[in-house]
């Protein structure tokens, strides 16, 4: 059986105590003077010493109690001291393990570091300060151990904490951004519904030109696309191109519904749209970037005079003026009219190459002629509409 120092209590428990505040140190030496001389030098100490006489009886001890430091003797019957504290190491890892040692050579040393990781190598015979030294540093690492697993087990319960809380705010986030994202969509959608309203209110005083906004505000925005402009321009340069003709709500129903050839009179009061267009427009705070490109969408791209309202040429133009300039021309030249009827595709390149560089931007113009060198016949279909949501999803 197991001699203890300073008495420990009731009968052995099952299973381990937990660690408790006093100090404890089992020795474990074959020598039962070696154990008295042990606990006479610590007599005086603040802790409680426990005794084995057997590898055997020290291991019981240790399914009964947590004694912070162990103490082997190196050479045992039955069992080596590096077996013993190498199997003490296997089962309790955070117990602080020394050998007790008659011996000073080297390979004791080395084995006892290798299997059982011992803290120190104390020789026989010991002497009382330099053991209650020893074993006061056994005591002050094992506390710093258990300090540092108590931290770093906090540290790893606040990062599952906080892992969870980012996942959760993730989640939030995510849920947070869809739901902006589709009153977003919702928004813009509504937003364009209503611009596309005015524009039907524009082509209604004409029935020759119901549909024509829509459809220059998609050819626009498909030229717009082949020349790579960015998401939120293709939208303006379409937004602009259904309502390039707003102003025409200022102009005479007779001028603009009438059959025959305009007077001098009348041409002017029509040369006086995309002005008025611009004006109607700008107080508006979401259309207020609209309104150059509609005020300049018949300017010629040379500056001639035959330009208007401010004769402006090249990249004074807003490019979305530009590019509205091609497509409303297009769409004209292939509808009907009730002077005559839609012209055929050749025509219509043949008129836009002609004023290529002069009425047209070189640049619109080419981006229109590489679509119709793909699509043909298909760019002019009537029934296009822009799509708003696959445009904000693309």
């Amino acid at each position: 059986m197991a001699d203890q120092k300073n008495d420990t209590g009731p009968s052995r428990p099952r299973g381990r105590e937990p660690l408790v505040d006093r100090r404890i140190v089992l020795f474990i030496d074959d020598d039962p003077n070696i154990l008295k001389v042990l606990q006479r030098l610590l007599r005086d100490s603040d802790m409680t010493v426990l005794t084995a006489s057997t590898p055997e009886d020290g291991l019981s001890i240790l399914e009964g109690i947590e004694p912070q430091v162990v103490v082997s003797d190196y050479q045992m019957p039955g069992m080596m001291g590096v077996d013993l504290l190498a199997r003490v190491r296997q089962r309790y890892p955070h117990t602080v393990r020394l050998m007790l040692t008659g011996f000073s050579d080297m390979k004791i040393a080395v084995e006892a570091i290798n299997r059982g990781e011992i803290f120190r190598l104390i020789t026989k015979p010991c002497k009382g300060d330099e053991l209650r030294a020893t074993l006061r540093q056994s005591f002050e690492h094992h506390e710093m151990s258990q300090e540092l697993e108590r931290l770093h087990r906090i540290t790893h319960e606040q990062n599952e904490q906080l892992q969870e809380l980012n996942r959760g705010l993730e989640k939030t986030v995510a849920e947070r951004t869809q739901e902006l994202a589709q009153r977003n969509r919702e928004l813009r959608s509504g937003y364009i519904q209503t611009i596309g309203a005015l524009a039907e209110a524009v082509d209604a005083k004409d029935p020759y030109t119901r549909g024509h906004s829509e459809r220059v505000g998609v050819y626009s925005s498909r030229i717009a696309r082949e020349m790579n402009l960015d998401r939120a321009e293709i939208e303006r340069v379409y937004i602009a191109g259904l309502l390039h003709d707003v102003g025409k709500i200022g102009v005479p129903d007779a001028v603009i519904a009438k059959p025959g050839r305009l007077t001098e009179e009348e041409f002017a009061q029509i040369q006086e749209h995309p002005a008025i267009g611009a004006r109607i427009l700008e107080p508006v705070t979401l259309l207020r970037e609209i309104a150059p490109c509609v005020r300049y969408h018949h300017e010629w791209y040379d500056g001639s005079s035959r330009g208007y309202p401010e004769r402006l040429a090249g990249s004074a133009i807003p490019l979305p003026a530009r590019i509205i300039a091609v497509a409303d021309t297009v769409e004209a030249m292939t509808s009907d009219r009730p002077y005559r009827k839609g012209l055929p595709l050749e025509t219509v390149l043949t008129e836009i190459h002609k004023y290529r560089e002069t009425q047209f931007d070189p640049v619109a113009a080419d981006a229109f002629f590489r679509l119709i060198e793909r699509e043909g016949e298909n760019f002019l279909r009537k029934d296009q509409k822009f799509d708003l949501y696959a445009f904000l999803e693309a």
